[in-house]
């Protein structure tokens, strides 16, 4: 296998943001059983904000974890490694304002010896009603493809040419149910499954846990109206290809660069994007269960 030449961490993690209340923004948080709340009149579901800043346990399991990467992997100038760092519900407090720094973000900065790190940052509300769904955890088309185009051009800079969509594709007969209203055993959604459409992905082959696979999720299925239209489904796994304990995306393309990818399911919808400026991606799931969401 062509020797590691970038180690990237897509974190995703609760936390909070140190922040002060804006009075022109009154959301609040409605109980819905489950440990769900409503947003406001948002029409979102999301998780309660956890404050985690003075939390002891927390934060000596992130200086533990830290260590351990900085050691798997040290920074000795032969392998780049980049840390790219997810703002949601979970760790900040949509009701306050949210232009501060993450707290929790600038010790993960601080802890891991990286190259460079970037983040999702959510400055206001309406930028998380952007890019997330209404009834799920994770980001959306939108909300990905901002962090697709942030993690390029950290790892490559912004010269570095991007995938652009050709068209969002709205799919009218799926509405979406997510995993929050799987919990909730709802079965009405206020929005259909979104995706974007790009051009022609370059070749690749597919491992998944050692054995070859066909391929990584189903975009060309969807597209052709091959689909599922059961009630509640996640297009989410469906679309993009859900978690693998091991995959391997390779495009023959020994020129370009090798990627070892540690991330959870957030980065599902875009390891097919990433691939396209490589030319080998090893991707696994987070093994520090702190930083699971």
């Amino acid at each position: 296998m062509k020797k590691i030449v970038i180690w990237l961490a897509i974190m995703a993690i609760c936390c909070s943001c140190a922040a002060f209340a804006e009075e022109e923004v009154s959301l609040t948080y409605r109980n819905l059983g489950q440990g769900l709340y409503r947003l406001g009149n948002t029409g979102y579901i999301v998780e309660h904000w956890n404050n985690f800043i003075g939390d002891e346990y927390m934060l000596r399991n992130i200086e533990r974890n830290a260590k351990e990467y900085n050691t798997y992997i040290p920074l000795d100038g032969q392998v780049k490694k980049y840390v790219y760092f997810i703002e949601n519900p979970r760790c900040v407090n949509m009701a306050e304002d949210l232009s501060g720094e993450n707290e929790i973000y600038k010790k993960i900065e601080s802890l891991f010896e990286t190259t460079q790190t970037g983040t999702l940052a959510l400055d206001d509300y309406t930028q998380f009603l952007d890019w997330y769904y209404v009834t799920d955890h994770h980001w959306n088309h939108k909300g990905s493809y901002q962090a697709y185009c942030d993690i390029i051009d950290m790892m490559f800079g912004p010269q570095e040419e991007k995938m652009v969509p050709l068209e969002e594709v709205e799919f009218e007969d799926i509405p979406f149910n997510g995993s929050f209203n799987s919990m909730l055993n709802y079965s009405r959604s206020p929005e259909n499954f979104k995706v974007y459409r790009f051009p022609d992905l370059v070749p690749y082959k597919v491992t998944v846990n050692g054995s070859p696979a066909k391929s990584y999720g189903n975009w060309d299925r969807y597209f052709n109206g091959k689909y599922q239209r059961l009630t509640v489904y996640n297009h989410y796994n469906g679309f993009y290809g859900g978690d693998r304990s091991e995959l391997i995306l390779k495009t023959d393309r020994p020129e370009k660069k090798t990627l070892l990818m540690f991330s959870n399911s957030y980065s599902d919808a875009i390891k097919l994007l990433l691939l396209q400026h490589l030319h080998l991606s090893c991707l696994l799931p987070f093994l520090i269960n702190v930083l699971r969401c």
